[in-house]
């Protein structure tokens, strides 16, 4: 298991080409912000453009490191799943998407969202280790005042979406790791983690969760 510190655009470039699995992370994306004045609709646009310049960037990087049979996993929301899409798209032979479905939704007015996406590219046709599994996966969020991480998803959807594509040689790589949820998936499953976080106090938790505790 392997954790650094830092911007994963500067440290994925330590690495070396095609020793990369499997890409596996949840990439931070910033939704536009339904609403009725301009000004907040212009100021998503605006963030939007930043982040897509970004992750056009990260998957540059990200197509040097990846093997070419390897397989890349991004979480999106209906709103950024058009970008990641387009931008994935030239690197891979296949893409699917599946759905992790909350099972309950939180208050509030019109329709809510029950659901994020894990959009799914292959360099090659995915080669199952267990087979008749959905693309559909329930599994109930981090409870509030459980969590570590505002975006914290829960450790066993990691665990199901991963057991099927690895096995103990394969390395994972999270370039987006906050604080180690799928970094104990992989723990769990006894697959080789190499972890990436910006935020030093998200990092500190994760280096805690993976490599301290037993």
């Amino acid at each position: 298991m392997e954790l650094y510190c830092g911007d994963c655009l500067d440290l994925i470039d330590d690495l070396a080409d095609n020793s990369v699995d499997i890409v596996y992370t949840d990439a931070p994306y910033i939704p536009p912000q339904h609403s009725s004045t301009l000004t907040k609709y212009k100021k998503s646009l605006s963030e939007m453009g930043i982040l897509e310049s970004f992750y056009k960037r990260f998957l540059e990087k990200i197509d040097r490191v990846l093997k070419d049979d390897g397989i890349l996993l991004l979480f999106c929301n209906s709103d950024s799943y058009p970008m990641f899409y387009i931008h994935l798209f030239p690197f891979v032979k296949k893409m699917r998407c599946f759905v992790w479905d909350k099972i309950s939704c939180s208050l509030g007015y019109t329709f809510r969202h029950q659901h994020e996406m894990i959009l799914c590219g292959e360099r090659m046709n995915m080669k199952p280790i267990k087979c008749g599994t959905g693309d559909i996966f329930k599994y109930k969020v981090v409870k509030a005042n459980t969590k570590d991480h505002p975006a914290q998803k829960p450790t066993d959807l990691h665990v199901h979406v991963l057991q099927n594509i690895v096995t103990s040689d394969r390395v994972v790589l999270d370039p987006f790791m906050g604080t180690g949820s799928i970094g104990l998936a992989c723990k769990e499953l006894g697959c080789k983690y190499i972890g990436m976080e910006l935020e030093p106090e998200y990092f500190k938790l994760a280096e805690t969760k993976l490599i301290h505790q037993v």
